[in-house]
């Protein structure tokens, strides 16, 4: 089980409204996306019907029949293309050169011009259909050359109009030209696009949910343990740093005194650490505090807390009683002073002083472990250094009183 820092703990709650949020940016994005294809898709169908009524008119025109057999074709393609639609056409127009309806789908319709008011009342209310009524209004030419733009959504009722030519029965007679006004009602593509939105929201909702997760789980399997080690590792040794030491050794402190377990805290300080910065310089330094918590990590067992504790020193909570303790520091500083650092050829002695004090004796307050830890260091210091000194309540008392 990773444990956090406090900074990270407390970022916790930052880090889920954050994921909330992105949780709810992605899937209204999704579903804007999805939206938006899902309506010019819906848009394009019903531009294709106008696109296909139209080609039905040009077949008819091409088909040697009577006017009255290619109206009657028109009446019977406008009512399959309605049976076929919740809301669909609303009217097919077949306009000639002089403006008048020459066909339509609406039987009653048929030679009325298309300037007419009864046919500009019958939901035809769209910029297309508009533009259609002016040209004729103004007697133009160009009506019959007039093509609505399939790049315009139009979500309320819009015209699809197209240009067809009647071929000539004789070859020396120039072609008629048609105008197809394929109308649609109000709300065509909204109607079909509201059946979609259930299956959009579900669809949005699901890759939101993809994502989301899929960075919740980078953030907590990949992120998360990186920035964890980082907050709580010396850069230098590997070891864990101060601020990990204290908090992890806090609650291991607060686990023991509950069940009244033992357990050692050491302080370690590197013997004229200044004096080899000085003659060999700070990477040789380096190089020794290194080495010195390679050793560490060896001789201490996985149940036991370390941590480069700044400078030269070296903090240290061990899971055993303190006669335990006793054999620990001591293998341990007898490695330290058979180990050797190695340095541009030369192979350097290393010794240290450790201070040390037991639960047993200063209890399970670290402040108060840590003080006594630092008079026997202090003690081991003056004593002649490479060598382990250890501070009961008594002596901590004495020291106290003594200052």
């Amino acid at each position: 089980m990773i444990r956090l820092p406090s900074f990270l703990r407390q970022s916790a709650t930052f880090l889920r409204g954050l994921l909330i949020a992105y949780g709810v940016g992605s899937v209204s994005l999704i579903f804007l996306a999805l939206a938006t294809i899902d309506l010019v898709e819906r848009h394009r169908e019903v531009i294709q019907e106008g696109e296909q009524a139209a080609q039905v008119v040009q077949a008819s025109l091409q088909a040697p029949m009577s006017d009255d057999a290619r109206q009657g074709l028109l009446e019977a393609y406008g009512q399959t293309v309605r049976a076929d639609r919740l809301d669909g056409m609303n009217v097919l127009l077949v306009v000639d050169a002089k403006g008048r309806i020459a066909y339509a789908s609406r039987p009653a319709w048929r030679r009325l011009r298309i300037t007419d008011p009864l046919v500009s009342r019958v939901e035809t209310d769209d910029a297309d259909f508009r533009q259609v009524v002016a040209c004729f209004s103004r007697s133009q030419a160009e009506c019959l050359e007039f093509r609505s733009s399939d790049f315009v959504l139009r979500t309320g009722s819009f015209t699809v109009v197209r240009p067809v030519l009647q071929p000539p029965r004789d070859l020396g007679l120039p072609r008629q030209p048609f105008l197809v006004i394929a109308n649609f009602d109000t709300g065509v593509v909204m109607a079909d696009f509201a059946q979609d939105l259930v299956a959009l929201v579900v669809l949005a909702l699901l890759l939101g949910g993809l994502l989301t997760g899929t960075l919740w789980y980078v953030l907590t399997a990949r992120l998360l343990p990186r920035l964890n080690q980082a907050a709580q590792t010396d850069g230098l040794t590997q070891l864990a740093n101060r601020t990990s030491f204290m908090e992890t050794a806090m609650e291991i402190l607060a686990e023991a005194e509950e069940r009244g377990g033992d357990l050692v805290f050491a302080i370690l300080d590197i013997d004229h650490f200044k004096r080899i910065n000085d003659t060999y310089g700070h990477d040789c330094g380096d190089v020794a505090l290194v080495s010195v918590a390679a050793v560490l990590a060896t001789v201490l067992r996985p149940d036991d807390l370390v941590c480069r504790f700044g400078g030269e020193e070296f903090a240290l909570l061990l899971s055993t009683s303190k006669e335990g303790g006793r054999k620990v520091l001591e293998r341990l500083r007898l490695q330290l002073e058979m180990n050797r650092v190695g340095y541009n050829g030369r192979h350097l002695p290393i010794t240290a002083s450790i201070g040390a004090a037991a639960t047993a004796d200063c209890g399970y307050n670290l402040d108060y472990l840590y003080t006594a830890a630092d008079k026997a260091l202090y003690a081991a210091k003056h004593a002649g250094r490479n060598r382990v000194d250890w501070t009961d309540a008594e002596a901590l008392s004495r020291l106290q009183l003594s200052r």
